[in-house]
């Protein structure tokens, strides 16, 4: 099992998110130190979008007991990155 300080995630769950998409489980944790990202809460799973390392990623994840459990971390989809763009213009434009 991994672990971050805002994360955990299974040792396996994390090779095939590399082999899928390039990308360690890991890397949900610089989605939340962006300040224009977002989230989409849903009954078990989450999503968040947000940039690291001048990317636009997405994240999915669901709660553990004390910290979230990113299941995948994937470039985001177009949809997401003109939903990230529009959070971040109007972030821009209320100050």
């Amino acid at each position: 099992m991994g672990e971050s300080a805002k994360f955990t995630w299974d040792d396996n769950k994390d090779r095939e998110n590399r082999r899928k998409h390039g990308l360690p489980l890991v890397a949900a944790e610089a989605l939340l130190l962006d300040p224009t990202r977002w989230a989409v809460a849903g009954e078990l799973r989450r999503i968040l979008v947000g940039q690291a390392n001048r990317r636009v990623l997405s994240c999915i994840y669901a709660w553990g007991e004390r910290k979230r459990h990113a299941l995948s971390v994937r470039p985001a989809s177009r949809k997401e990155r003109r939903a990230y763009q529009a959070n971040l213009d109007a972030s821009r434009d209320s100050g």
